[in-house]
């Protein structure tokens, strides 16, 4: 009998292997094969450095954190409810790691993001509430809005990291940093407020 194929493939072209959802993936960690947790981190090295490094501001000390992360998971795979999704637990270590870190060094101010997103357009509002959504949509910035951004406390620099950059649902962010789905769309909501307010001073400096 003849196999079936995908007429698609070129000639000699593997088959692309189906990728495990992340809480399968985990099963097999914790109860058949603890190496392949090796593809946990390739799979979350990237994104978990860059959220880090927009929290600490600092190269070496997200890739030492990130270390951290991976295996303060590892310790406390057991400990992961299977129910629950593994990318909200995880960023949750990660927060809390950042937390700890940033409380240690008492850091009190943020570090700016032109080494961390390009910047390429002005910022131009016919609305100052309007222009910060379409800039967090598109996933641009300004000198402005990096400007305004190390103004806001760090609780209005979180969600909106973990919102806008991280791609993360209410649901996500709530689990997270441990708060109300309620309370997070409320601190989402004051960070926009207070980013649109820092937003609109600038620009009128910027004006004059």
């Amino acid at each position: 009998m003849v196999e079936s194929y995908d007429k698609s493939m070129k000639v000699g072209e593997e088959p692309e292997k189906d990728i495990l959802p992340d809480n399968e993936l985990v099963k097999i960690v914790r109860e058949k094969d603890s190496e392949r947790y090796g593809e946990v981190i390739e799979r979350y090295q990237t994104k978990l450095f860059i959220y880090l490094y927009r929290l600490v501001g600092d190269r070496e000390e997200a890739e030492d954190l990130l270390q951290d992360v991976f295996i303060k998971a590892y310790r406390n795979l057991n400990s992961f409810d299977a129910t629950r999704k593994f990318s909200s637990w995880i960023y949750r270590i990660a927060h809390n790691e950042a937390v700890n870190h940033i409380k240690r060094k008492s850091l009190k101010r943020f570090i700016p993001w032109e080494s961390i997103t390009a910047s390429k357009d002005k910022l131009e509002m016919s609305s100052v509430a309007e222009g910060v959504d379409k800039v967090w949509m598109r996933k641009e910035t300004s000198k402005e809005v990096d400007d305004a951004i190390k103004k806001l406390p760090f609780k209005y620099r979180q969600v909106l990291v973990l919102r806008y950059y991280s791609e993360k649902s209410y649901e996500e962010i709530s689990e997270i940093l441990g708060r109300p789905v309620n309370t997070v769309g409320t601190l989402i909501n004051r960070a926009k407020k207070k980013l649109a307010e820092e937003l609109a001073e600038l620009h009128k400096r910027n004006m004059l």
